[in-house]
């Protein structure tokens, strides 16, 4: 669904740098949980920040919401620093994991709740909450209680109660982490609908890598409390900064080499036995050190017989594996060096391998689709 015409935030709003941090850390009992943290969040993005338990997500959405204060650094929401006020003096909107909607109130009256709190008119409320009702497709359920409604409207409920005074920003706890799979990802693309629909900044917190990279315009990783990197989720995915980040979004294929031949343009790597493969970087590594590579499975196939349109990789090795998913077959493949890779391939009629458990194969792989990482984040 396409923003409507007249949206509950301002479309003018969307060019300021809607949230940013500057060098903000924050510790408990001597223990730093969020570790120099700087960040610029646009207006209107989907903006999620991922990471396992306790790297640092939650806190920093806290300091955000100005649940927490600072140790160091600054927060601004639109233009302005946030860091010393209250949160019910903060422009933001919260929806945390279980909605918190209130079970003997209506639809209506859990959306009016912040508005009466601030005394605004009736009349008002009323025309406000028309409009969101509206467009958070809930009309015939203004009147009904959160008992009698599905994990989807209370989503829907507790989205308008959160924008309905014009947050400049709505954070986002965990709300789908606690739904069975199938119902996460209906509610996931609801949420993209009304974020478009009305216009407004998301953070979104997740620990869930296909939630992250499925809900997420931009997207940052955490880790230990620092920001390792911050891109689309693409860009995150294909070309990770720090081998955290490689391993941490999707299963990878980790390959070990010596640096063989270096150029401008691009190194070479020698799998001893296996073969070579060139990476299309000059990496820092000097001649015959010992280097790390990455590939996803996805990238990698057999080989076929069929003509390569652009440079590819070969290498050697014996098939060990096969496992059926439906849509794709998982296969295991031991390299004539020892070490062992993942290829997933897609069922495609005429295109599927014909091979047997124990079987040599060649493995393909373009040489674009090999990355290597830097070293992993630190305070400086």
């Amino acid at each position: 669904m396409e923003p409507c015409c007249n949206p509950i935030i301002p479309f003018g709003e969307r060019y300021f740098n809607m949230v940013k941090l500057d060098r903000v850390s924050k510790a408990f009992g001597g223990n730093a949980v969020v570790k120099n943290v700087s960040l610029t969040i646009e207006a209107s993005e989907r903006f999620t920040l991922l990471g396992r338990s306790g790297c640092g997500k939650t806190t920093l959405l806290r300091l955000i919401a100005g649940f927490e204060a600072p140790d160091s650094g600054t927060i601004s929401i639109a233009g302005q620093d946030v860091s010393s006020l209250p949160v019910e003096q903060r422009p933001v909107g919260l929806i945390f994991q279980n909605y918190a909607l209130f079970p003997h109130m209506t639809v209506y009256d859990n959306i009016a709740v912040g508005p009466r709190i601030r005394k605004h008119s009736e009349t008002d409320i009323r025309k406000r909450i028309d409009e969101l009702l509206e467009i958070t497709h809930l009309q015939a359920l203004r009147h009904v209680y959160p008992g009698q409604i599905s994990g989807g409207e209370a989503q829907r409920v507790a989205l308008a109660r959160a924008v309905i005074n014009r947050p400049k920003i709505l954070l986002l706890d965990e709300p789908l982490s606690a739904l069975d799979l199938s119902l996460r990802q209906h509610l996931r693309e609801e949420l993209i609908e009304m974020q478009r629909t009305l216009g407004i900044t998301f953070l979104f917190v997740t620990h869930d890598q296909e939630e992250a990279m499925g809900l997420a315009t931009r997207m940052g990783i955490m880790h230990e409390g620092f920001l390792q990197q911050v891109g689309t989720p693409s860009e995150l995915y294909e070309k990770p900064q720090t081998a955290y980040i490689a391993e941490f979004l999707g299963e990878v294929n980790k390959l070990t080499g010596t640096i063989k031949l270096k150029t401008d343009s691009f190194t070479t790597i020698s799998l001893g036995t296996a073969g070579n493969i060139q990476v299309p970087e000059n990496i820092s590594e000097s001649e015959n050190q010992s280097t790390i590579c990455y590939v996803r499975p996805e990238k990698m196939f057999f080989d076929l017989g069929r003509v390569q349109a652009s440079a590819t990789n070969v290498l050697q090795g014996t098939l060990r594996s096969s496992q059926f998913f439906g849509s794709h077959t998982r296969y295991k493949v031991e390299l004539a060096n020892g070490q062992t890779v993942s290829l997933s391939s897609q069922h495609r009629k005429f295109l599927s391998p014909k091979h047997a458990i124990g079987d040599s194969v060649q493995i393909l792989f373009a040489v674009t689709d090999v990355f290597t990482t830097g070293p992993e984040a630190d305070e400086g």
